[in-house]
């Protein structure tokens, strides 16, 4: 191997240049400006918390679907009155009674409510893919809103699918959803995400064989199907040497919701009515989607950016409301790192996910005057600048700040 040289003079003059530049970009850009790391709320909690688990939420057709819902509570009892609440919706679990975002916000004085997606977990129905969450959203905020313990407004959280599915809720615009805080969310999937450049990616295959199909409704309910299908999982790239898929032909055939979902997904280019339904696309159905404050959060090493920075464009454009967009150096659902990889950031490219999101509840939910107002449009962290050594933990300090901007792109 060549021997490794030490940068001449000359060079090492033209990398601190290039360190100082950097440091001094910020300051000379038009519109752009060294900024905090994004605040979160220091609020106490106020109450203690009871939960009720799988209460069941009737949809418009009949199915019902499962939620917790947490309440705060005084001497083990809820506390009466009426309150904001949270929805999240979610096809992993809700969490049975567990969920640390419930505990969290409804210490604070939020109702929280944690519900299983339709035909997932504890809830009733077939699963299809965000199909189906336009209308269940739209129902589950609607009925929310109308219990006697809700003050009528009611803000969503979630990350990933999660995320996906508050957009899908917003496309039919329910009177009580009052604000959102999609991160890293499903959209417009047929751009990118799950189609890319037109060529369907086969993380999502994965998905169906990993993370879908091994939580069906039929395989939770039977032991050693859940084990074979586990079984299969384990198998993904047989399964890829195997494309293309056929009905009837694969391993999913035994929860036939999830392989009529890969099929479909895989014959169907990014043009196809399959991907522009209301819940799978965002721009395609700007003009639907409510009109209220939404705080578009993902990272630079995530899979959504794309999409969360097209979504964030396309409604400050059509909305009134404030659309606020936040990226910092993340992988997907990592907002509370500040590692990626074999690279570390500051300290402050790390943030407390449940106070950053409270911070903005409080402000459109409870009125609370905090600053929220005051923020940037578009927060970003700029990586580098950093030395380059090595931290205690082995990996590349590479660096970097915040920088608020005016507008994206």
């Amino acid at each position: 191997m060549p021997r490794e040289q030490c940068p001449s003079p000359r060079r090492r003059g033209a990398l601190r240049l290039l360190r100082i530049w950097l440091a001094l970009a910020p300051l000379v850009m038009p519109g752009a400006a060294r900024a905090q790391a994004p605040e979160v709320s220091r609020r106490e909690p106020e109450y203690d918390v009871v939960v009720e688990t799988n209460v069941m939420i009737p949809m418009r057709d009949g199915v019902r679907l499962a939620a917790d819902i947490y309440r705060p509570a005084k001497d083990g009892k809820p506390v009466e009155g009426r309150f904001p609440a949270l929805l999240t919706r979610t096809p992993y679990n809700k969490g049975n009674g567990n969920a640390p975002e419930g505990k969290y916000y409804a210490a604070r004085g939020y109702v929280v409510v944690m519900n299983d997606v339709r035909g997932r977990y504890a809830s009733e129905g077939t699963w299809r893919l965000i199909a189906d969450d336009p209308q269940d959203g739209y129902d589950t905020v609607e009925w929310i809103a109308a219990q006697p313990w809700s003050d009528g407004k009611v803000g969503t959280f979630g990350t990933s699918y999660p995320g996906g599915t508050q957009h899908a809720l917003a496309e039919m615009n329910p009177p009580h959803l009052t604000t959102m805080i999609p991160i890293d969310s499903v959209s417009n999937c047929g751009v990118a995400g799950m189609r890319h450049g037109g060529a369907f990616e086969l993380r999502f295959m994965n998905w169906i064989f990993n993370t879908g199909a091994p939580n069906a409704k039929a395989a939770l309910a039977d032991p050693a199907l859940r084990a074979a299908l586990v079984e299969n999982g384990r198998r993904i790239r047989e399964h890829v040497d195997n494309l293309p898929v056929r009905p009837g032909n694969t391993p999913l055939r035994v929860v036939p919701e999830y392989e009529s979902w890969l099929v479909e997904a895989m014959r169907s280019g990014p043009e196809s009515p399959f991907w522009k339904i209301k819940g799978m696309s965002v721009v395609d159905h700007v003009g639907d989607y409510a009109d209220v404050p939404v705080l578009h959060v993902t990272g630079w090493y995530d899979s959504w950016t794309r999409q969360v920075t097209m979504n964030y464009e396309a409604l400050s454009k059509a909305k009134r409301s404030p659309q606020r967009l936040v990226i910092g150096p993340w992988v997907h659902g990592a907002q509370g790192s500040n590692v990626a990889g074999e690279v570390e950031f500051t300290d402050d490219a790390k943030i407390d996910l449940l106070a950053f999101r409270l911070r903005w509840y409080d402000r459109w939910l409870k009125g609370l005057t905090n600053g929220v107002d005051d923020d940037p449009p578009v927060l970003l962290y700029i990586m580098g600048t950093g030395d380059d050594r090595r931290s205690p933990a082995g990996r590349l300090r590479h660096g970097g700040f915040w920088r608020a901007e005016r507008a994206w792109p």
